[in-house]
């Protein structure tokens, strides 16, 4: 019942939550402390190592407690906390002896863990539609995750008050149980990552903070860890300008290489697999479990805003049915090839991806475009230190020196001493000829939806550019002054000017490439 996907009120939890009646009176045992055995925790440790749970039970009533309030006493008319707290701890001694059976051990989930609460809740008539009308068990893991608050399960069950027809036919509906949904929610995971409209932001990573939920939860197991691992993959490589378009990537690269691999193995075994079509859109798709098993995948953003009182953030859902009309068809492409990311998965998810799906990249596109990200990742750090060097400059007046002593050159002309790397800082401007400019039009490669990764490069590239045009016109303003320039000076300004000729020549060969790339 509890849980159960095949049951007829399976539903997300928006829908139950419209569904529901008002809560008249709620009773409540929250963060119930145990230790308890639930798959992997943040470091990944075998299934069989003990990690901290908070368990909290909600019930909601149907009636008011009126007796239990006037009398100042337990009456019938409420539900006494210690023995929703006993129920638990019943609960996961149970769990952990099934867990023990060498016959039929059960599996190692927070989703088992819930399954046992709510039967021993039922069991002892604390959860029944005679006296409730909504219940809610909620387990969290606070150390199944390193990078943020934890994982969490919510299972969350609506009753109608049973007639004496429901309390004859037994099972579900002897409780008047008519609808329920299970969410899985990973908590405030803090990861840096580039993300930003303004240059300053793409010199340096800002933590986002991300909170990651799949409603219509279906799976067992500690899948969430590897939903985890996704996430904190994508947004360390990832650099985008807005949380809409980093929420979307994060979003699809949790279904393809977590969620469908699931929801594929869940329908079907491989004798029935093998009989779909290879093409996705020729699959029948309301004529199987898929769309009972399909999830809905929610997640939110936040990151630091440009002002001190802001706190910009952004929320989107993404229901993964595949309906031919949706959005997000796309994402079933090559459903048969995908499978669940290795744990722990060493390397980039990036350079994973393309390993796994070089049918969607051309000649190694994707391994280009990771090479060219490195280096320019490679050359912020000298480009930054330059305007430092050169405010220096400009703030510290040359001091002549008339008797230099062995091992010094005396202090030469400054147009001698910059002979070769002065140049005319007009053909530094972004619209001069000689520089490459980016396509107009830049083609989408990966065919399973995700974001082009060439308009990043773009970006990067522009944005690059732009720094160094002011940065050239800034050594360009230091040598038109009238004072001169002493040895150290001097020195350092030539090799600002060899830096940023260098970087100059770096980004237009990298446009090249990229140009050359997006037109195959």
């Amino acid at each position: 019942m509890a849980c159960n996907h095949n049951s007829f009120g399976w539903m997300s939890s928006w829908e139950l939550s419209k569904a529901r009646e008002e809560p008249i009176a709620v009773i409540a045992v929250k963060d119930l402390q145990l230790q308890v055995l639930a798959g992997a925790d943040g470091w990944n440790q075998t299934p069989y190592s003990e990690q901290p749970a908070l368990m909290s039970v909600f019930v909601s009533l149907r009636r008011p407690f009126k007796k239990a309030s006037e009398d100042d006493d337990i009456a019938g008319d409420t539900i006494h906390y210690g023995l929703i707290k006993i129920a638990i701890i019943d609960a996961i001694k149970a769990y952990h002896l099934s867990c023990a059976a060498p016959d039929f051990p059960i599996e190692l989930s927070m989703k088992s863990i819930c399954i046992s609460i709510i039967s021993h809740l039922t069991k002892r008539n604390i959860v029944a539609g005679k006296k409730i009308n909504w219940s809610s068990v909620r387990i969290m893991l606070p150390k199944s995750s390193l990078r943020g608050a934890g994982a969490s399960l919510t299972a969350q069950m609506i009753y109608k008050e049973p007639s004496l027809e429901d309390q004859e036919a037994g099972g579900s509906r002897r409780i008047g149980h008519i609808g329920e949904s299970c969410t899985i929610r990973l908590h405030e995971l803090i990861v840096p990552t580039t993300i930003g409209l303004l240059p300053k932001e793409r010199t340096m990573k800002q933590n986002v903070v991300a909170n990651i939920e799949i409603d219509r939860w279906i799976s067992g197991g500690d899948l969430h860890w590897d939903i985890q691992q996704i996430a904190v993959k994508t947004l360390e490589e990832s650099s985008f300008q807005t949380l809409e378009a980093l929420a979307e990537h994060i979003s699809k690269n949790i279904i393809r290489h977590s969620l469908i691999p699931t929801i594929m193995k869940l329908s079907f075994s491989r004798d029935t697999w093998d009989e779909l079509a290879d093409d996705y859109k020729d699959v029948p798709w309301e004529e199987t479990r898929v769309f009972r098993l399909c999830p809905i995948v929610k997640i939110k953003l936040e990151k630091p805003g440009i002002y001190i009182d802001t706190t910009p953030g952004v929320e989107m859902s993404m229901d993964i049915r595949p309906f031919c009309d949706s959005p997000y068809f796309n994402l079933w492409d090559g459903y048969k090839k995908l499978r669940l990311c290795p744990r722990p998965l060493t390397g980039t998810l990036t350079d994973w991806i393309a390993q796994e799906h070089p049918e969607e990249l051309k000649d190694g596109t994707l391994s280009n475009l990771v090479d060219i990200n490195r280096k320019l990742d490679g050359s912020k750090p000298d480009l930054a230190r330059t305007p430092q060097d050169t405010k220096e400059i400009a703030a510290q007046p040359g001091e002549h020196l008339e008797n230099p002593q062995d091992g010094e050159s005396s202090r030469l002309d400054r147009n001698q001493k910059l002979e070769g790397s002065r140049a005319d800082i007009s053909k530094y401007n972004d619209t001069a000829e000689g520089i490459v400019a980016p396509p107009k039009e830049i083609p989408e490669t990966l065919k399973f939806g995700e974001p082009s990764p060439f308009s990043d490069f773009d970006r990067k590239l522009k944005t690059l550019q732009g720094n160094i045009t002011r940065l050239r016109k800034t050594t360009g303003e230091i040598m038109a002054k009238s004072r001169e320039l002493n040895d150290r000076e001097s020195s350092m300004l030539v090799e600002i000017g060899q830096k940023l000729d260098s970087f100059r020549k770096d980004l237009g060969d990298f446009q090249k490439r990229i140009q050359e790339i997006a037109i195959q």
